[in-house]
């Protein structure tokens, strides 16, 4: 009965802030919304500002790169990067079944906290939580269960108009750099001087004391509701750093202004905005990968084709964005966000037509990663987080949800298989408008009241994450041709390395792929940063002869490497158990064990050895196209990386031992940075201390003229290196020999005499430790 009266309420007098389906909508403001200079008493610019610079690259869920598509200098191997739905990491498995998932009251001697919109907590302060109140006022109260007080920190009543419903004080975020520069960025719906319904975007300053000051407010973004329901209200930062703003269609019902496919407003938008800077006299900036930056559309438009995604979330694992977005009269959508992504609203609703246009095309619109009908009993999701906290492995990767009608918690786990499986965990024991964070990752939901229930935590019994495993039959992996496992899947992609590791006498092929909407970082360094559920792939040939295929996998436990042997006849491999030894072509052949993999593969590293922008700064013939083209430029061309690698980076290279335009030098420390130093780099896995890294100066390696620290294998008066002395020279000496003091220590039985001969002559020809 109190279900049915609580729907029947909402139903006739639409009373949830958030949106009943098919909801009418207040009054119809005679200005027709659009993007309003921010005006305020104090200029971004000319404030006291501590603002930080941060980078200026995407995140990873963002297909963007610094390399213009329509730039006719760039030569590009490939003409777009591959869907991958095929080639994934497998992801872990619970070694045993979750008892339960529960979401179970924390606070319970708090006060109630009047129509509550967020939770959340400061960047790198877990001791204190704050809410906001759909009035204009936030409070913070301790983070611990015996919490019995709120203290008030900002009371903006006076700006904020709450007039029930969808109105008033809706979002809040703390900027990344909180701890030095006290910013914290407000949305809120106030009026204009028109007394039209406006949505801001502000900004204000924290004081020493922890109090808000209220004059210290700058509206940052500012733009007219045409109706008093469908605002939207959400804003977090990305980890590119820059604010994400969640706008609804407008309101009324079924979008009569049709906001949600223009793109020429910012209703019915995930925007996104650089409050760190300020451009084209606006109070901030527009990120230059934004798809409608340049032309087509307003520049701050991040996706489009929403109705009203009242809560967002992003992935910290994999930094995807994950909206829950709030139906008209038949579907409630949870949606995976990309940069540009049109979502269907006001032409579709789930994944079909809306009603209201019921001849629509659903060309080039993305549809929800799950459509929820309203035949269940449901009216306004709440989109949650994906847990990646540690207190519960049985819940970690999962993304929770709810409904404000039905108070059901639910889950979606997505699937190897890019299918995903929906869970019920239950009812809560509150009226859940928000979910939260803590700074560990940890789950939590507030709901509009409730003194002692309204903060519930979730909660998991059994279950302990262990790494999956890989197809037992290459063919099946879905990394190769399941028809001919010689040839990649259409979702790898090709790359090649300038100086390759010695692997004796092999040849290889090397592939990788990435899941589809994530992006590869680049360190300062040049080291490539794989997200959640990438594959490498390298196959090892003997005289044309496939032998090996190793993948490299990267789940969220980090990564593990699995090794196939091939089958004599070359129609499959298998995957191995353990290590094991063969002679093959007549070279002992060592498959490395799952442990081993790890031992070259080192977190100074970075795991992934060969891809770092100094082997790849060099062309490869692309087999699939025929064409001869530069990979940094390919690469950055089907828009993996997450950021614009720099000129420097650009401006560096490896070589090949073979590479006679190459001097001595660049050869022989391009092989010692290939081959030696994903183990001896600083912070390296190994009891000396070397760094044998490309770009340190040979002074600063700790080899030139330094005696051994772990043996002199018998050379009088030995060094590391020794200046103009190959015969004294260590390094050289355990390069040249395949026992117990052999370099590299795994995987080799081969000496690799080019490399031995190059760095000889190289060491021969050094007069001093300064060349």
């Amino acid at each position: 009965m109190k279900t049915r009266v609580k729907n029947l309420l909402l139903i006739t007098s639409c009373l949830s802030f958030i949106s009943c389906g098919g909801g009418g909508g207040g009054g119809n403001n005679s200005v027709a919304s659009s993007v309003v200079g921010a005006q305020s008493s104090t200029s971004i610019a000319n404030s006291s500002s501590r603002l930080s610079s941060l980078s200026s690259a995407t995140s990873s869920f963002s297909f963007s790169s610094a390399f213009s598509t329509s730039n006719s200098s760039v030569i590009s191997g490939l003409a777009a990067r591959p869907s991958n739905t095929t080639c994934l990491a497998p992801a872990p498995i619970n070694s045993s079944t979750p008892t339960s998932i529960s979401w179970q009251a924390v606070f319970p001697s708090l006060p109630n906290i009047g129509n509550a919109t967020n939770l959340l907590q400061a960047p790198g302060d877990n001791n204190v939580w704050y809410a906001t109140r759909q009035s204009g006022r936030v409070v913070r109260f301790q983070n611990n269960t015996s919490a019995n007080a709120l203290t008030e920190i900002l009371n903006i009543e006076d700006r904020v108009d709450f007039s029930g419903g969808e109105t008033g004080f809706l979002g809040m975020a703390f900027h990344p750099q909180f701890a030095t520069n006290r910013y914290v960025y407000f949305n809120y719906i106030g009026r204009n001087a028109s007394n039209n319904m406006e949505t801001r975007v502000t900004r204000f300053e924290v004081a020493s004391n922890g109090i808000i000051n209220r004059d210290s407010e700058i509206i940052l973004l500012r733009f007219n509701q045409p109706y008093s329901n469908h605002n939207g209200g959400q804003i977090a930062f990305g980890s590119d750093g820059y604010l994400y703003i969640s706008t609804g269609d407008g309101g009324s019902g079924g979008d009569p202004q049709q906001n949600g496919q223009n793109t020429n407003n910012l209703l019915g938008k995930i925007l996104r905005i650089d409050v760190d800077n300020t451009s084209g006299g606006r109070n901030y900036a527009i990120p230059t990968d934004n798809p409608f930056a340049v032309a087509g559309g307003a520049p701050e438009i991040w996706a489009y084709g929403l109705r009203n995604p009242w809560r967002f979330g992003f992935d910290r694992e994999t930094n995807e964005l994950w909206v829950g977005d709030v139906g008209q009269g038949a579907w409630e959508e949870v949606n995976l966000v990309t940069r540009g992504g049109n979502y269907g609203w006001g032409d579709m609703e789930g994944d079909s037509c809306y009603s209201g246009r019921s001849n629509c095309s659903t060309a080039n619109k993305i549809k929800p990663i799950l459509s929820i009908s309203h035949n269940t009993g449901v009216c306004s999701v709440i989109g949650g987080y994906v847990y990646r906290g540690t207190q519960y492995p049985a819940a970690y990767g999962k993304y929770f949800f709810t409904d404000y009608c039905v108070n059901t918690m639910q889950s979606i786990t997505r699937n190897s298989n890019d299918t995903i499986s929906v869970s019920n965990h239950g009812n809560v024991p509150v009226d859940i408008v928000s979910f939260a964070q803590d700074n560990q990752g940890e789950l939590y939901a507030i709901g509009q009241s409730g003194a002692g229930s309204q903060i519930v935590k979730m909660q998991a019994t059994g279950g302990e994450l262990q790494p999956g495993t890989m197809a037992a039959r290459l063919s099946a992996t879905g990394c190769v041709n399941s028809a001919d496992p010689t040839l990649p899947s259409a979702a790898m992609i090709p790359y090649a390395v300038a100086s390759p590791f010695w692997s004796d006498t092999a040849d290889k092929d090397r592939y990788l792929s990435l899941p589809n909407n994530t992006s590869i970082d680049i360190t300062t360094e040049g080291d490539f940063l794989f997200p959640v559920g990438s594959v490498l792939m390298k196959h090892f040939k003997l005289n044309e002869h496939f032998i090996e295929t190793r993948l490299f996998t990267r789940s969220e436990l980090g990564w593990q490497g699995f090794s196939y042997e091939w089958r004599d006849d070359q129609t499959d491999a298998l995957l191995l158990i353990d290590g094991k030894e063969k002679l093959i072509e007549g070279v002992q052949w060592q498959y490395p064990s799952r442990g081993q993999c790890l031992t070259c593969h080192t977190e100074v590293a970075n795991f992934s050895l060969g891809l770092e922008t100094l082997q790849l700064n060099n062309s490869m013939l692309y087999t699939a196209s025929g064409i001869n083209a530069h990979q940094l430029d390919t690469l950055a061309h089907i828009n993996i990386f997450s950021s614009a690698i720099t000129s420097t980076q650009k401006a560096q290279t490896l070589f090949a031992l073979d590479d006679t335009s190459a001097t001595l030098s660049q050869r022989a420390r391009s092989y010692l940075h290939s081959n030696c130093s994903n183990c001896h780099s600083p912070s390296g896995p190994t009891p000396v201390n070397l760094d044998l890294r490309y770009r340190t100066a040979l002074a600063a390696t700790q080899t030139c003229n330094v005696a051994p620290g772990a043996g002199d294998l018998g050379i009088s008066n030995a060094r590391i290196i020794a200046p103009g002395e190959p015969e004294r020279s260590v390094l050289l000496a355990r390069m040249n020999v395949r026992n117990v003091n052999q370099m590299p220590p795994l995987g080799s039985h081969l000496v690799d005499q080019e490399a031995v001969d190059v760095l000889s002559a190289w060491i021969g020809e050094l007069a001093s430790c300064t060349q």
